[in-house]
């Protein structure tokens, strides 16, 4: 019996070893979508948007929570959280349904130069926690490129 406790834990322990997330790669952007108005306010906005990313990992994991913030032309547009836990799929796209809270001021001050533009550089940092058998992880969201801003001018001119 006294052999077997640590034959039991070193095998325990290679077993979580060989679990863990230390090759997780970071996901790649692809859209967002579904950009919507919730809640207006005279400092501060609330907006719903979908951020849509591919995994690239042959394994599937769970967001428990992800945040971050959005600029628009290096200028600072709002912070996102996510609105509720995602399952994802291995090499699949899955969507991040994000809750964005603008910053009614600088929208006002810059949107008069996002009324001209057709295209400006959309910036996205954050932070997601992925979770695979109940190990978690934090892994970056990253994501900069030029983007039409279409979408984005009825958040502004409301």
């Amino acid at each position: 019996m006294k052999k077997l406790i640590p034959t039991f834990v070193i095998f325990t322990g290679l077993a979580l070893a060989s679990c863990s997330t230390a090759n997780v790669k970071e996901p790649e952007y692809r859209d967002i979508s579904n950009i919507r108005l919730m809640d207006v306010g005279l400092l501060q906005s609330t907006a719903g948007v979908d951020f849509v990313f591919y995994n690239p990992n042959n394994f599937g994991v769970t967001i428990t929570d992800a945040r971050g913030d959005l600029y628009i032309d290096n200028v600072y547009f709002g912070r996102f959280d996510l609105a509720d836990k995602v399952q994802v799929g291995k090499n699949s796209e899955f969507i991040i349904p994000a809750v964005v809270k603008l910053d009614m001021i600088g929208a006002v001050k810059n949107g008069r130069e996002l009324l001209k533009k057709k295209e400006a550089m959309v910036k996205i940092d954050g932070r997601a926690r992925v979770k695979k058998a109940g190990i978690s992880k934090d892994i970056a969201i990253n994501y900069e490129s030029m983007e039409n801003i279409e979408r984005f001018r009825g958040l502004v001119t409301r």
